[in-house]
């Protein structure tokens, strides 16, 4: 019985010992991505949420001034971050959060993080399904909705085809729509450079001279690229699906003929690709960027890190010209 006892005895202080090295390897050593926390929305959670003791415990230092959450609708909010006693909450921003999405009593944020102080949030109903409109956040303005009400006052409940189909076009004349992808071969539009005419195409590709067999994708900066705070570069989904890994992670970003580098942040969700925050305002910054500029992705093949080469075209007097 002795032995028994002993033996029980030591496997007892084995378990504790792994689960000890366990939360270790979890909070120092493991892939950010794959540290999570949820709230459950309760009380007056409208005015501000508190932070999960034991995760702010194990991230203190790493949380600078706020957080950046990334929401489904591919919009970037700024939440300030305040303490109160041993407490952090989430205040400043965090109403407005509240209100984008239409946060109702008993629904559950899954955060998932992705670099300090920055996570993609998931946002659930009571009913255990995610709610549809954090999908769209404050996006759907007055106007589609009055659009959509005539419709279903004109002929019933619109299906599921029409319904998509008017999104899409919606979202296409918008200033914030979120860019669709449009592949040609090896190269991929964005929404807003898919409306480029063909010759232009040509002539943009042409300018870049993108090295043979390596994927591409063409895009126009808008203003929401190039501004300091909630930058977000969408990438289109499907050179993202058939090119790079399905994970938020760094990527160098380089010009062409030139030794400099620049990190950027790839955020990836179910529901966004995209590159955005300063790391990639500094990229615009840098590179003198401005609205209206073309750019063309080109990512490199055989490196060990993903890396692309950014080729700058801008209209000029009626010709594009390539920007050194």
């Amino acid at each position: 019985m002795q032995q028994e006892h002993g033996q029980a005895s030591m496997v007892e202080e084995g378990c504790d010992s792994c689960r000890k090295w366990q939360e270790h390897y979890y909070w120092e050593h493991m892939d950010v991505s794959k540290i999570r926390f949820f709230k459950l929305m309760t009380g007056d959670f409208a005015k501000g949420t508190s932070i999960p003791e034991k995760f702010a415990q194990n991230f203190k230092g790493q949380i600078t001034g706020g957080f950046e959450l990334n929401a489904p609708s591919g919009k970037t909010w700024h939440i300030s971050v305040d303490k109160r006693g041993d407490e952090l909450f989430l205040m400043s921003g965090w109403e407005d959060f509240v209100k984008a999405h239409e946060l109702q009593e008993n629904d559950l944020l899954l955060f998932t993080c992705c670099g300090n102080s920055s996570f993609q949030v998931l946002v659930f109903e009571a009913s255990g399904c995610e709610r549809v409109s954090s999908m769209f956040g404050n996006q759907i303005g007055p106007d589609m909705c009055k659009h959509v009400k005539n419709i279903v006052g004109q002929h019933g409940e619109p299906d599921a085809p029409n319904t998509s189909n008017f999104i899409v076009n919606y979202s296409a004349n918008s200033d914030d729509g979120s860019d669709d992808d449009f592949a040609n071969s090896n190269c991929y539009y964005s929404m807003f450079a898919n409306r480029l005419r063909d010759e232009e195409k040509e002539e943009i590709i042409g300018l870049a001279s993108i090295q043979r067999n390596n994927p591409a994708f063409v895009t126009v900066l808008k203003k929401q690229h190039v501004q300091r705070n909630n930058n977000s570069l969408i990438i289109p989904c499907r050179f993202a699906a058939d090119h790079l890994e399905e994970r938020s992670q760094d990527i160098i970003l380089r010009r062409p003929n030139r030794k400099d580098k620049w990190l950027v942040s790839y955020y990836y969700s179910c529901y966004t690709r995209c590159f955005q925050n300063l790391p990639f305002f500094k990229f615009v910054r840098d590179n003198k960027l401005r609205e209206g500029d073309i750019c063309v992705f080109e990512l490199l093949k055989g490196k060990m890190r993903v890396t692309m080469t950014v080729h700058v075209i801008r209209k000029a007097s009626d010709r594009f010209i390539l920007v050194g």
